[in-house]
């Protein structure tokens, strides 16, 4: 199977925040929330309204500037990444066979055997093979036919164990 496709930024973009959802940093998320609550609890005396509001705002405004920041870091990285890359914003040809992966068929470059990949996750948008913890491919389902939806996942869930 053959597929060809040349990623957008946005498209990469939107891959990389696909991966961090499915990263630790939800449970980060939620440990600062946690830690937030018990010190409202045990620095705020509740006889005295205005020092709950105020402590709630502080916890809201601290989640959501820790939100907003790790978004704008995470767009930045991405575009940084994406323009220094020679591979990301060219087009590139995937040959997926059941011994491994082959970039521009064409070419004299070796297949990328199964065993070198631990992982994939996908969405409705990407398929994101990876080749260690923080390296990835993207794969666009837009360029991909139903069948070859069907035979991509197929390869991945017999030959990548996660």
């Amino acid at each position: 199977m053959n597929i060809t496709y040349q990623l957008t930024l946005n498209e990469y973009q939107e891959a990389v925040n696909f991966h961090y959802k499915n990263t630790k940093r939800p449970v980060f998320v939620s440990l600062f929330l946690g830690f937030a609550t018990f010190m409202i609890l045990v620095g705020t005396d509740f006889n005295n309204t205005r020092a709950v509001i105020d402590n709630i705002l502080l916890v809201f405004f601290a989640l959501s500037f820790y939100l907003l920041f790790t978004r704008m870091v995470t767009a930045y990285q991405a575009k940084k990444v994406y323009n220094k890359s020679s591979v990301l914003s060219t087009e590139v040809t995937l040959h997926i066979s059941g011994k491994g992966i082959k970039q521009d068929k064409n070419n004299n470059d070796k297949t990328l055997d199964w065993k070198y990949f631990s992982k994939w996750i996908e969405n409705e948008k990407y398929c994101i093979i990876y080749t260690s913890r923080y390296q990835f491919n993207v794969i666009p389902k837009r360029v991909m036919s139903e069948k070859q939806k069907e035979e991509l996942t197929e390869y991945l869930s017999k030959y990548i164990t996660s």
